[in-house]
């Protein structure tokens, strides 16, 4: 319930410029008196937050639909431009990070993958559509011995998010990132409740 109230803000947030200037539109009319602006003030108000409530449901169905085909938990953590899980293979895999290796360089949404170190990678992912600078920096580091990844996700600028919310972007990110590479962060662990 508190990431769909988190979405709801960011909803609203990005409705709120638009409300602002339909009530200033409506205040230059010379034909308003004070208490004609005031039923357009909370008309207008009811208005944009029955289509904020609506856009904030949206975005949370959407995240809560990566999540469960990802494998992810789903938290209020979410919407946070920086996202760190511990992954691991879907299946027993005695070359984890070799198979990881090779499954990014045959995605079209990594580029700029970097080895700075034999446990390490880092790379650039898109998380919608093709455009390089619409991308978020991805470090991903492997434990051989417990089998598990860490995914730290950095989400960038220019990006419309989950459903157009400006937030959401590295937790989308994470979830194709666990898809694409056969990751999970599951394990047999239950998820987290929202």
């Amino acid at each position: 319930m508190r990431l769909a109230t988190a979405c709801w803000r960011a909803s609203a947030a990005n409705a709120a410029p638009l409300m602002a200037l339909s009530l200033l539109g409506s205040l230059w009319d010379d034909r308003s008196t004070w208490s004609g602006m005031a039923q357009d003030v909370v008309a207008m108000a009811g208005a944009w937050g029955a289509v904020s409530l609506v856009w904030a449901v949206l975005a949370w169905l959407l995240l809560g639909r990566r999540a469960r085909r990802a494998g992810v938990g789903l938290s209020v953590d979410a919407l946070e431009e920086r996202q760190t899980h511990l992954l691991w293979p879907a299946g027993p895999d005695e070359n984890l990070p070799e198979r990881i290796r090779e499954r990014l360089a045959s995605s079209d949404r990594a580029f700029l993958v970097l080895e700075p170190a034999q446990d390490e990678l880092t790379f650039r992912w898109r998380p919608v559509g093709r455009r390089s600078d619409q991308s978020v920096r991805v470090s991903l580091t492997f434990e051989e011995l417990a089998g598990t990844v860490l995914v730290d996700i950095r989400g960038g600028e220019h990006h419309l998010g989950v459903a157009g919310l400006h937030k959401g972007t590295a937790f989308v990110a994470l979830s194709q990132i666990a898809v694409t590479l056969g990751l999970t962060g599951g394990k047999g662990r239950p998820r987290e409740r929202v």
